[in-house]
């Protein structure tokens, strides 16, 4: 639907039996700006986690600027970038050539997955062990429950900040704000690492002064569509209307909308751990002896074991996935009498599995497991203290 025919559809939609227009939203449920409650929203991650994860592993790169990702050779991908480059225009999803034309006194390292995965769950567990439950955004983010007062939300990340540091050496930013979607921006504000908290009764004054492509979705082509409609900030953004933006944008409208007004359409979702745990290795070349598989597979059982008692869990449900040359994928799954943790019935499981499939004469070329029915250990015994 063309821009003309939109605003046709809309006038014809706002007008009432007599031909009169009704005033834009007129009908929609009543919304306000914000609602203030008795708790807030806390976002904290690490900023540019590949280039820390780099830099942590080679101390000699800290002051060096740094590119992460695909190899160059193989039209590889940013996949991150050091600050400073950042600043010249050199982002994730461009070329790796040629940001090394652009900046080629850079370095470039290749994705460490395995390492930033490693990281990530430690990451997880310093800042579980602070909060309790999170929900976590990619590699490195975590939305979690923050106290409403100001003082309280700033000891809170002071403390989230101050553990990361200790037992990770990374550098943490954490922003508080009354909705899900303001608390990431609040964090971005706070730079590299620190914390920032807009509480309730500032919020709105900090909502008015973001310009709309720093709220979610609102992309170039969404922002140029909306200045055509006259919406150049935020509160010309809130005059168009709901009953306007939905007919103009549909539902994309509708959730701009709520953002414009401080309400976030994508509630929170906190957990106190994950609810599956896995790991996967590649060969170099492809494989099809058993007794390799096999030894991959203890590899991984001792990997995930790490990563269940990092976490304090334990696991119900185990499944092999093992991928093919030619992408088939073939899965086995087992569920465990009792919920376990260590290496020797993890990989006792995964070797079982294994042997229910027919490798035939086609080549593996990549096997993870997955854990599955996770739950906090002693999670019965305490149960059984109920009674």
């Amino acid at each position: 639907m063309g821009l003309e025919s939109a605003v046709s559809l809309y006038d014809q939609s706002t007008r009432g039996r007599a031909g009169e227009r009704r005033a834009p939203g007129a009908g929609a449920r009543p919304l306000r700006p914000h609602a203030a409650g008795d708790r807030s929203v806390g976002f904290a991650e690490v900023r540019d986690f590949h280039v820390e994860v780099a830099r942590r592993a080679d101390p000699a790169l800290a002051l060096v600027p740094l590119l992460v990702g695909g190899d160059p050779s193989k039209r590889g991908k940013v996949i991150a970038a050091s600050a400073d480059l950042r600043s010249r225009g050199l982002v994730p999803g461009m070329g790796m050539v040629e940001a090394l034309d652009r900046a080629a006194e850079a370095r470039w390292v290749p994705t460490d997955m395995r390492r930033a995965r490693e990281q990530s769950g430690l990451l997880r567990a310093a800042v579980r062990r602070e909060v309790g439950a999170v929900e976590i955004e990619g590699l490195a983010g975590f939305y979690l429950c923050a106290p409403a007062d100001r003082e309280e939300a700033l000891a809170v990340a002071r403390r989230l900040e101050a553990r990361v540091a200790e037992q990770m050496g990374l550098p943490l930013r954490v922003g508080v704000a009354p909705a899900r979607f303001a608390a990431s921006l609040v964090a971005e504000d706070a730079g590299r690492s620190g914390a920032r908290v807009v509480v309730a009764e500032d919020f709105e004054q900090y909502l008015l002064a973001q310009p709309i492509d720093r709220l979610p979705g609102a992309g170039p082509k969404t922002a140029a569509r909306l200045a055509e409609l006259g919406a150049t900030d935020i509160p010309s953004l809130r005059r168009l209307g709901l009953d306007r933006l939905e007919v103009l944008l549909g539902n994309h409208g509708r959730s701009l909308w709520l953002l414009a007004c401080g309400q976030d359409p994508k509630p929170l979702r906190v957990r106190r751990h994950p609810t599956t745990l896995s790991r996967e290795e590649s060969f170099a070349g492809d494989e099809r002896d058993p007794g390799e598989l096999g030894a991959v597979l203890v590899r991984l059982s001792e990997r995930l074991e790490q990563a269940l008692q990092r976490d304090g869990l334990r696991a119900g449900r185990i499944a092999l996935r093992l991928t093919y040359a030619d992408e088939r994928t073939v899965t086995r799954s087992h569920s465990f009498d009792a919920p376990v943790s260590a290496v020797r019935e993890l990989a006792v499981a995964a070797r079982a599995l294994l042997d229910r499939i027919d490798l035939g004469p086609d080549s593996v070329r990549r096997a993870g497991l997955v854990l599955r029915g996770l739950e906090i250990s002693g999670a019965e015994d305490r149960q059984l203290d109920l009674f």
